[in-house]
């Protein structure tokens, strides 16, 4: 099917597969963390995806945002999209709205992507209280499904329609990832993997699809390959 943008899926795992885990912030992960964060910014992309513990983890923090300040009044499910002129995205996949944004753009927290506007993509199921406070803090969404699990596809066509984006940067999480995977929607990998083993079973993997309605076996190609860093290796995959 022809779309008129494409998904890269930029990630890195150890041997055994696996996209988080404890290997992640151990010392001898850090030139293939280096070599990861470098390859990203080279593809000057100008925005990435992730999931909601992805972004919770690492630019939010975990902060909670106090709902009570906002009263009930009921707010169309309809794409809300600040009205100030952006250039480049941080697009969350947050079905039930739990992040706690108390801005609209990345800030000091990933220097890399300073100035980033966020955008959320969310359930109908979230409540008036929390799009509320995201119209107050100008964060951007959209809606993409009435709850769990969330079209993808109707997420990038809309995205694509508001932002003009024609290149998408999948990072992950692996559940995140097999949702659009297990939509077609992937049809780059670009997949670097670190010397060490992870060996926790519960660890999340590169893909996950979890609930994914189309489980089928999704096929790829080797494009090229190279060596990265003393042991480590990076792999590109293109889809059949």
């Amino acid at each position: 099917m022809n779309r008129p943008y494409r998904v890269i899926c930029h990630m890195a795992m150890s041997i055994d597969g696996r996209a988080a885990g404890h290997y992640l912030s151990a010392v001898e992960f850090g030139p293939y963390g280096k070599a990861y964060e470098d390859t990203l910014q080279a593809y000057g992309s100008d925005n990435w995806i992730c999931g909601r513990i992805t972004f919770e983890e690492h630019i939010t923090f975990g902060n909670k945002v106090d709902l009570s300040i906002y009263s009930d009044e009921a707010i169309p499910r309809e794409d809300y999209i600040h009205p100030a002129a952006f250039s480049t995205y941080a697009i969350a996949v947050d079905p039930e709205g739990k992040l706690g944004w108390q801005t609209n753009v990345i800030g000091d927290e990933y220097p890399e992507r300073r100035g980033d506007h966020i955008v959320t993509i969310l359930s109908e199921a979230v409540s008036d209280r929390y799009l509320a406070h995201l119209r107050k803090v100008g964060v951007s969404y959209i809606f993409t499904g009435k709850s769990k699990p969330l079209s993808m596809t109707v997420a990038l066509d809309k995205l694509h329609s508001h932002f003009g984006i024609d290149t998408f940067m999948l990072v992950g999480g692996g559940f995140v990832n097999g949702s659009f995977a297990s939509e077609g929607l992937v049809d780059e990998i670009s997949l670097i993997i670190a010397p060490l083993i992870e060996g926790v079973s519960d660890s999340v993997s590169l893909f996950e699809f979890g609930n994914s309605v189309d489980q089928r076996i999704r096929k790829f190609r080797l494009d090229k390959f190279e060596r990265i860093g003393p042991d480590g290796i990076r792999l590109n995959y293109l889809s059949e």
